[in-house]
């Protein structure tokens, strides 16, 4: 179960890694405020900007899309949990999975 947390974890190292090194020695620009590029709103957004050679802003996209995998391992894990109690025929733990991914899910959207 440590996999998706890899995952994430080396994506957002690759863009980090990647954003600084293309950004060394520049000026920081902190002060002047333009907000979150639009493409940040959605997953779909920073997956179609990560995936884009020619975008100047790839390695953030990268970068974000590791901690977007991040948010959703716990929902993930639970959705399993529940699904093998089910199989098991443990419908109490069952449910009870089902009433934390519901709350996740409230949590996650709120």
């Amino acid at each position: 179960m440590v996999t998706g947390t890899l995952i994430s974890a080396s994506l957002i190292a690759i863009g980090l890694v990647w954003f600084l090194s293309a950004h060394v020695g520049g000026n920081p620009g902190d002060h002047i405020f333009s907000g979150e590029p639009k493409y940040f709103e959605n997953p779909f957004g920073m997956v179609r900007r990560a995936l884009d050679w020619h975008a100047a802003g790839e390695q953030l996209s990268i970068a974000m899309i590791g901690i977007f995998l991040l948010l959703l391992n716990p929902p993930v894990r639970v959705l399993l949990a529940g699904v093998g109690y089910l199989m098991e025929g443990n419908r109490m733990y069952a449910l009870i999975s089902a009433v934390v991914l519901v709350v996740l899910a409230i949590s996650f959207f709120w």
